[in-house]
């Protein structure tokens, strides 16, 4: 198999103005996409290493480029990523009409912050604000303290990762019927898929997710002091727990009384005393190995020198140069047929259909099938990334069916035998879902999986390298099976390199991949967790998915059967959402400086208490004359003449957080946020579960769904055709074991409690 450009001859305009459309620019152009991009006046906040990182692969074009120009790229675009903001693009004469009457087969992607429609439609943002505005902030940081901004891009990150997976979803509909599509993708509500569990909690449990300083419900599970520095000390895979306890040199550890997860949570002051004496006599790299020998997901908390120099990356050459100088990361995933490009060369393979136009879509094509409609996924996965990836199929219509070995169950069923159809969380992640059990030592369910696969589009496991060959269901047996099979593989470290059998968590990724260091209150403070990477490694795993299945439909001489397989290593992809900063570190041989809630350029910038318990508002001054406006609303003593130019108010931003802390003390957060985004000023409340659940914005664009009894977090983004629904919570364990093991004439197996275990085994 001759590996190729998933999108050669694939025609993209992007209009740059958030991130958003920066990344899934970047992701297009990436795998062979000729993107060309107009920026619309964003690019000036970033740096020369973001500009580098998010745009290499791009052809460029000035933000002035006439209509003229403008109307012929997109009359012969294939996708059309429009993220300079509502209403923009329509101002410059190309409304959705004019634009439909030029390219009516064209994938139209329109990324603002707040979505087409609803009361804060015309709402600023920048990424502090739509990092509060969509609960995470709340969660983020000590719960002394503010809630505090990420170092990372997440809410933008996110919402870029979701784009391409939606136009690649609109594209592979088009295959089918020749009909373009209008996809209304609001940043804020794409971000609020890492918010997910504590929606679905909130929901229905009532429970109100607040930011604790990183401390984790379950026991040992995040960072602690060590002799040199800190490092994620986790008690999973949970069964490994109690033999690999020892190595702590503290018997009272092994106390029956601590025996179970639940044990530990309930001592949890206890069990962290035991540990630590002995954790602060090694090096995290020390801990690093000594644990994930012992079968645990331990892991050093990294600078992004340290991942840099990580001998895992250099083993898979994942970093790569850059231009200009400097190293940043290449690809974020391995397509075995795929290839990845840092240059704006376009590649040399022609486009097999795409670029042209459609009959279909001329005639005015009214078809509304689902843009997965057909596809079959089997879903081996656990816990949240991978179960994340698969829930967006099931989303946008695909025949989802989640696999399970009854005495390893998927962990977010909870450790309770007698509740393992219980837990909201399991609802949110297997959503749509079906549910078969399967021990692959027996023949009849074998024979069960066999006939599957056959008729199977897409695998997705996210178990170490090797697991899936000892089930006997590697990517060889699979294609045996089905040459048009398509496996994503989603470890933690990938499928090479001295690392490749270490297991992780979000908690562990998150240290050990840079990430985790650019989120802090200032040089001296420790580094927080943003969570929840886990959801935007199954967004990636989402994206790599879809990829995969456009380059199979496009068909390729070289390989007619069109499956392959992905090696996703979630260590890497969490270093890709930093890239820009990888590139910067590398550049300045130094460790980029803790922001806090404050701005590189842009000042002031911060989060400020408001009225009640709890309760905050952040801002987000862009401009001079945004200052002068801000200044003249809160009073004169503003004004000052000291605080004129962006230089000026970063040098005396402590004086201005005092102005602003003082104007703000006893406001309501919500009013607030309002009176400054008349005068155009980003600013956005920091909203928590219960906020979100009651927003009348949310509710004004029927984000939140019923399903049969239960409230559920909406959708990413939206088809203009149709296509995402939410067809059921995720499904009882066993539920269609009858329909396939009838089909494929085997006695279906009967689920005794007494034969069924838990991954997590709480109790």
């Amino acid at each position: 198999m001759k590996p190729s450009f998933p999108f050669a001859g694939l025609q993209v305009v992007e209009l740059s103005g958030h991130v958003a459309g920066a990344v899934c620019g970047k992701l297009l152009a990436g795998f062979g996409a000729e993107v060309v991009q107009i920026d619309g006046g964003h690019d000036a906040a970033l740096d020369d290493a973001a500009q580098t990182w998010f745009h290499s692969a791009k052809r460029r074009l000035p933000a002035a480029t006439d209509t003229t120009r403008l109307e012929a790229l997109i009359a012969r675009a294939d996708v059309i990523v429009d993220a300079w903001g509502l209403g923009v693009l329509a101002a410059a004469g190309l409304d959705p009409a004019r634009l439909r009457a030029l390219n009516p087969s064209a994938i139209v992607c329109r990324i603002t912050p707040f979505g087409l429609s609803g009361p804060r439609r015309h709402w600023l943002a920048d990424d502090i604000t739509l990092y509060a505005a969509t609960g995470l902030m709340h969660s983020t940081g000590d719960g002394a303290r503010a809630p505090l901004n990420a170092g990372p891009r997440i809410a933008e990150l996110t919402a870029g990762m979701n784009a391409c997976f939606a136009c690649v979803g609109a594209l592979l509909r088009r295959q089918r019927d020749g009909g373009g599509d209008d996809i209304d993708l609001a940043i804020a509500e794409s971000a609020m898929d890492n918010y997910e569990v504590a929606l679905i909690e909130a929901l229905t449990l009532g429970k109100i997710a607040r930011r604790n300083g990183d401390e984790h419900a379950m026991v040992p599970w995040r960072t602690y002091p060590c002799a040199d520095g800190e490092a994620a000390i986790i008690g999973g895979p949970i069964r490994h727990w109690l033999k690999a306890a020892p190595m702590f040199d503290a018997p009272e550890l092994l106390d029956p009384k601590l025996a179970t997860m639940g044990d530990r949570i309930a001592h949890r002051a206890r069990v962290e005393a035991l540990m630590q004496p002995w954790l602060k006599k090694q090096t995290k790299q020390a801990l690093f190995h000594a644990g994930q020998r012992a079968g645990l997901a331990f892991a050093p908390l990294a600078s992004l020198s340290d991942a840099l120099a990580d001998p895992q990356h250099a083993a898979r050459g994942y970093f790569i140069q850059a231009p200009g100088g400097g190293r940043m990361p290449g690809a974020p995933f391995r397509l075995q047929r795929g290839l990845w490009r840092n240059s704006s060369t376009p590649p040399a393979q022609a486009p097999s259909a795409v670029g042209a136009a459609h009959p279909l879509a001329q005639a005015g094509t009214k078809n509304t099938a689902a843009p997965f409609a057909g596809l079959r996924v089997l879903d081996f996965s656990h816990d949240w990334a991978g179960p994340h990836a698969a829930r967006l199929f099931a989303d946008y219509g695909a025949e989802v069916i989640k696999i399970e070995y009854p005495r390893r169950l998927d962990g977010m069923r909870g450790g309770y035998v007698d509740r393992i159809d219980a837990h909201p969380r399991f609802w949110q992640l297997h959503r749509g879902k079906q549910s078969l059990t399967l021990d692959l030592a027996l023949d009849a369910h074998r024979a069960v999986l066999d006939q599957l696969v056959r008729g199977a589009d897409l695998v997705i496991e996210n178990s170490r390298p090797g697991v899936m060959a000892r089930k006997g269901y590697d990517y060889e047996r699979l294609r045996a099976l089905n040459p048009r099979i398509v496996l994503l593989s989603m470890s933690a470290f990938g499928a090479s390199g001295p690392y490749a059998q270490y297991c992780g968590y979000g908690g562990t990724l998150e240290a050990i991949s840079g990430l985790q260091s650019l989120t802090a209150y200032d040089a001296h403070s420790r580094w927080f967790r943003v969570r929840e990477l886990d959801v935007m490694n199954g967004i990636m795993g989402a994206c790599a998915a879809v990829i995969a299945l456009w380059q199979r439909e496009r068909g390729d001489p070289s390989a007619p059967a069109g499956g392959q397989w992905i090696d996703l290593s979630e260590n890497e992809t969490t270093a890709w959402f930093v890239g820009e900063h990888f590139l910067a570190a590398s550049r300045s041989k130094r460790q980029p400086a803790a922001l806090g809630n404050r701005h590189a350029l842009h000042a002031p910038q911060g989060c400020y208490a408001c009225a009640g318990e709890d309760r905050w508002l952040t801002l987000c001054v862009r401009s001079d004359d945004e200052w002068r406006r801000l200044a003249a609303h809160i009073g004169v003593a503003a004004g000052d003449a000291r605080f004129a130019t962006a230089a000026q108010r970063r040098a005396l931003h402590d004086e201005l957080d005092a102005l602003l802390a003082a104007w703000l003390r006893g406001r309501d957060a919500m009013q607030a946020a309002s009176e400054l985004q008349a005068l155009g000023i980003a600013a956005a409340p920091v909203m928590n579960a219960a906020d979100l659940i009651a927003d009348a914005h949310l509710a004004a664009r029927g984000w939140f769904l019923q399903v049969g009894d239960t409230r559920m977090p909406g959708l990413p983004f939206h088809y203009a055709r149709g296509g995402g629904a939410v067809r059921a919570r995720g499904p009882r364990l066993g539920a269609d074991n009858a329909r396939w093991f009838a089909a494929a004439q085997q006695t279906p197996p009967l689920l005794d409690p007494a034969s069924i275990g838990t991954a997590y085994a709480i109790a």
